[in-house]
């Protein structure tokens, strides 16, 4: 992870251009379709960021002030928030285009994550809340990113939302990689914590 550290966030957005060559394509000049596309394909990216951030803190739990570990999680977390942020932007513009009826309250679970997502770096370089536990601040962030991340793939799986677009096994493939993320993390954790407890 360190040896590709700098070079992380220039990957993403490359991945990111790719995202908006592979759209191009299948949109077939539609720009409603090509948004949709976009959006799609960029929370992959943002998915695939999130899991470097939730596998590198999950082994990496320290979070002294100054340490290397701390300094990867908050370069990890800035470039995950960076590259949501694109997404956000691109889902945006989907929605606004293509005249989904937006129910405000179903919203606020993803604001709320958004709005962590954003924070987070600030408050590891504590900016915002110095007085928080990083610990309890790591813990909750990664598990309700994580959530969000699981109910979305999951109302595309079930058919819940009428606005999928893109092949259905995909969807599959991701939400099984999502439950594949909380069930290792989950298992290392009671791991470490039977041999602290054995130690």
């Amino acid at each position: 992870m360190k040896k590709y550290l700098p070079n992380l966030l220039n990957i993403g957005f490359g991945l990111e251009l790719i995202v908006l060559i592979l759209a191009y394509f299948e949109a077939n000049g539609d720009t409603t379709h090509f948004f949709q596309a976009t959006a799609r394909l960029s929370g992959r990216v943002s998915l695939l960021y999130f899991s470097f951030l939730f596998i590198y803190a999950t082994l990496n739990p320290s979070v002294e002030q100054s340490s290397e570990a701390l300094r990867v999680k908050y370069i990890l977390a800035q470039n995950f928030a960076i590259l949501h942020v694109i997404h956000w932007f691109l889902l945006a513009t989907a929605v606004s285009l293509s005249g989904f009826n937006i129910i405000p309250y179903r919203l606020m679970g993803g604001a709320l994550a958004y709005l962590m997502i954003v924070s987070l770096p600030f408050i590891l370089k504590r900016k915002l809340f110095p007085n928080l536990s990083l610990s309890l601040v790591f813990n909750i962030y990664l598990t309700y990113v994580w959530l969000i991340f699981f109910i979305t793939y999951l109302t595309r799986v079930t058919g819940q939302t009428t606005s999928v677009t893109g092949i259905t096994s995909a969807y599959y493939v991701l939400i099984s990689i999502i439950l594949s993320l909380m069930i290792w993390r989950v298992g290392f954790l009671l791991k470490n914590r039977k041999l602290d407890l054995n130690s």
